[in-house]
């Protein structure tokens, strides 16, 4: 079974065009094929994000089913490892502090600053590729 963190603009993107990316991971999910691994702290900011009224007129489902995906069923990580300077974008470093505190084999993203990252090799573990 394969352990990955979820970036929650991958929720985001699927709730304004309904892309296949996010279907194929939830169908993965009800196979038993996949742990998604979320942060708890990334979930808050994902329900406050998605309450905004610009985003929410464009909206195509209801973000109630994935909120309730995510928040019953994902494993979630603690937040307590804080990892600084390791992606481009300092705001990407939760999503790799998360993959490594889950103990991820890697992080499910669109983000060009994580992507590019490549992997990311911790002292516990092998390779994380991102």
């Amino acid at each position: 079974m394969i352990r990955a963190t979820l970036d929650p603009n991958l929720i985001i993107s699927h709730l304004l065009t309904q892309g296949a990316m996010l279907l194929r991971i939830i169908d993965h999910w009800e196979y038993d094929n996949f742990i998604p691994l979320v942060l708890s702290a990334t979930l808050q900011e994902f329900r406050e994000i998605s309450k905004r009224p610009r985003l929410r007129r464009y909206m195509i489902t209801d973000p109630q089913v994935l909120f309730d995906l995510t928040e019953n069923v994902a494993e979630h990580t603690s937040g307590e490892l804080t990892l600084i300077g390791i992606c481009r974008d300092p705001k990407d470093d939760i999503f790799l502090a998360c993959a490594v505190e889950g103990e991820a084999e890697c992080i499910v993203s669109g983000d060009a600053d994580l992507m590019d990252l490549g992997s990311y090799k911790t002292p516990k573990s092998s390779d994380l590729a991102c």
